[in-house]
């Protein structure tokens, strides 16, 4: 094992180098995991565990967000530009093809991966952009992230002091998980502050009327997969689930009971099975020799 272990080390050490690209961990086949707007890798530190067992798993931050890199002053704010920039450092990795999971925006994103052929399989969770343009459903959200901004200009700088209580929890996440009171204090503070510190909220908020809706995928390039927590307020199932299930006939549906907007820390066994279940597909075709 220790040959294996040290080509391991030396493979971390050459990905880690690579920008947004801030942890690796396991073995497998590639699963890359892209986090929401306004968050961070860290998001998916509950399901690692279970995920490292089967994959090498990449966690990356967005440029712009917390502890991420810094774009260019002349960056275009749309999915389109997005999702290039996400392929080109895939190819710099020499990832030509990985698992894509995605929550929110990065479910968008991961979805849009699978339409350039760059992905093995795709689970997006909650995934941005079930709205048609003009709608109701995308001025909602466009309110609470506006809403959401206004009350991070006081409780940012006070995001420790916020997590310490469950009323400050129930307060400030609500409507990020279903159950924050259970967070623990340091998992909380760090979403807050993460949404504080995101460089780039206002340009991505202003970007959203201007993004076309999603192009219908009618034959699936890969198994893909819908997530959604039945207690997601910030994008209910019921409100933006519709598009997306239009959008991509082929995936099937998958709710998790008792989990909201960012299920990993509501539910992370059933996220984690969620996930696993898709991205063993692959695997078992070409075991069984089907093409």
């Amino acid at each position: 094992m220790e040959p294996t272990r040290s080509r391991a080390v030396r493979y971390a050490r050459r990905r880690m180098s690579l920008p947004n690209v801030y942890y690796r961990a396991g073995s497998g086949e590639p699963l890359l995991l892209l986090h929401p707007f306004a968050l961070c890798g860290d998001v998916w530190k509950p399901v690692l565990p279970a995920l490292e067992r089967r994959h090498e798993v990449f966690v990356v931050t967005f440029p712009g967000h917390m502890g991420g890199d810094a774009l260019p002053s002349d960056f275009r704010y749309d999915i389109a530009t997005s999702v290039e920039r996400a392929a080109a450092e895939m190819h710099r990795a020499g990832v030509d093809k990985a698992h894509v999971v995605g929550n929110s925006l990065g479910g968008w994103l991961a979805i849009e991966l699978a339409r350039r052929g760059r992905a093995l399989s795709v689970v997006a969770i909650a995934p941005a952009g079930g709205w048609e343009p003009g709608s109701a459903e995308q001025r909602r959200v466009v309110r609470h992230f506006t809403s959401m901004r206004r009350q991070l200009v006081v409780g940012g700088p006070l995001a420790a002091v916020i997590a310490r209580t469950e009323l400050g929890r129930r307060a400030a996440l609500g409507r990020v998980v279903a159950r924050p009171e259970k967070l623990a204090p340091r998992d909380a503070a760090m979403l807050i502050r993460a949404a504080w510190r995101c460089a780039v909220y206002r340009h991505v908020l202003a970007a959203i009327p201007q993004e076309p809706a999603p192009e219908p995928l009618p034959r699936s390039p890969c198994p893909m997969r819908l997530v959604w927590g039945t207690h997601d307020r910030i994008l209910p199932p019921d409100r933006y689930s519709g598009r997306w299930r239009r959008v991509l006939p082929d995936a099937d549906w998958v709710q998790i009971e008792r989990a909201g907007h960012v299920p990993m820390y509501d539910e992370p066994e059933a996220v984690a099975r969620a996930i696993l279940e898709v991205t063993a597909r692959p695997a078992r075709r070409a075991s069984a020799g089907v093409r």
